[in-house]
């Protein structure tokens, strides 16, 4: 037998041994084929033991819906045309353009019998004037009317005492006592004062020179507060002692209820919301200082109604009465209005006659 080199024995020896050596780190490192799955996923924790009388648990909560992208194009807008989805409610159908308009609803019957659940009327107040030129109302006292007021220097109403009773049918009121009633503007020194106080007390000085321009003085001078159902107010009295003894004393009430305008309006935007009451009288027929002031205190705000819109020239012409009376043929015919022409025949015209 032939004998085996044994340096080429030791090198076999070195080959397989490193041999070995590399598949041993190989299976070390490298995973194996079962390896290579999943590994299989834990098993939940065991649900909670459910307690009795305890409310059931919470629903887990939705995810939050994702961010909208800022660069996404705007969604087209609905179209007007499309059908409505399925289940949805019918809507109105569309007003057609070329509908008739509808007729305007008839006028009220003014003949119409009155509803007898409407709300009745309140009564007027007795003795209670409108005035609409200086835009107030008042109530007449007892024992006074209303005169004409066309030749007043100022104020838009005045009143006159009445006779005693049992004065003869033309008996003439008093010619020493009289009221004045009126809106207070700028037309009176008094209306500049923005304060009532000094509005009346101007006012009362003014008119006593105004009415009694005699040399005297001026005594028991008085300051009456006024409410005219909210408007504050106030009233200025005075007597005057002549220095004529022959005369009998002056008295003068003068009182103003209202707002003053405020600072700063326009001058074509000023109206006044005050009016003044001013009370003449003497030591004959003095002045009821509680009449006036009830006087003062009853003036209202008041402006006239709209006036009632114009007739329409198209509405129909109403039919004639069939219960009135026939015309009377022999009545003579109406005259022509001014500007209406009237025809006239040149042949039969007097003073249009052609020359012979």
């Amino acid at each position: 037998m032939d004998q085996v080199d044994p340096r080429r024995s030791r090198l076999s020896k070195s080959l397989s041994l490193a041999a070995l050596t590399g598949a041993t780190m190989a299976a070390l490192t490298l995973p194996s084929v079962a390896h290579a799955q999943p590994a299989p996923p834990p098993e939940p924790p065991p649900a909670p033991t459910a307690v009795e009388g305890a409310p059931p648990p919470a629903a887990p909560a939705p995810p939050p819906p994702p961010p909208a992208d800022p660069n996404a194009p705007p969604p087209a807008p609905a179209d007007p045309n499309a059908p409505p989805p399925p289940g949805a409610p019918p809507g109105p159908p569309p007003a057609d353009p070329n509908a008739p308009v509808p007729p305007p609803p008839p006028p009220a019957d003014p003949n119409a019998p009155a509803d007898p659940n409407a709300p009745a009327e309140p009564a007027p107040e007795p003795g209670r004037v409108n005035n609409a030129a200086g835009g107030f109302s008042y109530v007449v006292p007892a024992g006074w009317k209303v005169a004409d007021a066309t030749q007043l220097s100022y104020g838009q109403a005045l009143l006159t005492k009445l006779p005693p009773a049992g004065a003869p049918p033309d008996a003439q009121p008093p010619n020493d006592t009289s009221v004045l009633l009126g809106r207070l503007d700028l037309k009176l020194f008094a209306g500049a004062e923005t304060d009532n106080t000094k509005a009346a007390q101007r006012l009362a000085s003014d008119m006593g020179e105004f009415f009694m321009p005699f040399p005297g003085t001026r005594v028991n001078q008085q300051t009456i507060p006024l409410d005219a159902a909210g408007l504050d107010g106030v009233a200025s009295y005075y007597e005057v002692k002549f220095t004529d003894t022959n005369k009998p004393d002056g008295q003068i009430w003068a009182g103003v209820v209202g707002e003053p305008t405020a600072p700063g309006t326009p001058r074509g935007q000023r109206a006044p919301e005050r009016w003044f009451v001013v009370w003449l009288g003497t030591a004959q027929n003095p002045v009821p200082q509680d009449a006036a002031v009830t006087l003062a205190n009853s003036i209202r705000p008041w402006s006239p109604p709209p006036p009632p819109p114009p007739a329409d020239p198209n509405a129909p012409v109403p039919p004639a009465d069939p219960n009135a009376p026939p015309p009377d043929p022999n009545a003579p015919a109406p005259r022509p209005a001014v500007g209406v022409p009237v025809p006239v025949d040149p042949n039969t015209a007097p003073g249009m006659m052609p020359p012979a």
